[in-house]
């Protein structure tokens, strides 16, 4: 048993789960003390290890930030990309459950979302990797809204692209003043993201419950 094991009473790890285990605890500290306090030093301590078995996953903590960020990323597309392509439901329905899910999965995970579009990761770090991925998670929330209006479910005369563009910036940015402690209770950002929708809706002609012609 290391001097790491002796001090912290945890067992080894089994070769190939450390980088998930690292992952895991690194999410732990960033929810408990926040992205500025993390460490790999700290990490190291936390999970059991040598520092030095960090860097064999991880190159530096902006690595693994990035990891997080697509790991983020990952889980926001599990939640809240496939509610755009639930046909069982209108496409008013499925823009307005999407917007809701995006918020409460912004909400719910200020430090993933930080990470999945904060300056952390995007200004700070060289990860081509993760702003790939989550490139491709807006993409994917284009193309869903394109789909929608090929099926007759949007006006033709709107541009699926700038729509949402214009949607994600208006839910990223109320989900940020939330999220930085700028304005506003969980209830205000949902009442607030609930009127946005409204107003997108007549701007679409995009009413509740309305089925393509």
């Amino acid at each position: 048993m290391t001097t790491a094991e002796k001090s912290t009473g945890k067992a080894p790890y089994h070769h190939g789960d450390l980088r998930r285990s690292l992952m895991n605890e690194a999410i732990l500290i960033i929810h408990d003390t926040g992205i500025e306090a993390l460490s790999l030093r700290k990490l190291a301590e936390r999970v059991g290890v040598s520092q030095t078995a960090i860097y064999h996953h991880f190159k530096d903590k902006q690595a693994l930030l990035g990891a997080l960020g697509m790991e983020g990323i990952h889980q926001f597309g599990a939640e809240v990309n496939s509610v755009l392509l639930d046909d069982s439901q209108s496409a008013g329905e499925r823009f307005e459950a999407f917007v809701l899910a995006y918020m409460r999965f912004a909400l719910a995970n200020p430090e993933l979302y930080e990470l999945m579009f904060g300056r952390t990761t995007w200004k700070l770090g060289d990860n081509e990797e993760f702003k790939h991925s989550a490139r491709a998670a807006f993409r994917r929330y284009g193309e869903g809204l394109r789909q929608l209006q090929l099926a007759g479910s949007l006006p033709s005369h709107i541009n699926p692209l700038r729509l949402a563009q214009v949607s994600w910036a208006t839910l990223h940015g109320l989900c940020r003043m939330y999220i930085d402690g700028l304005a506003f209770t969980p209830q205000d950002v949902e009442e607030i993201t609930r009127y946005a929708i409204s107003m997108l809706r007549v701007a679409l002609e995009m009413k509740p419950g309305s089925e393509p012609a």
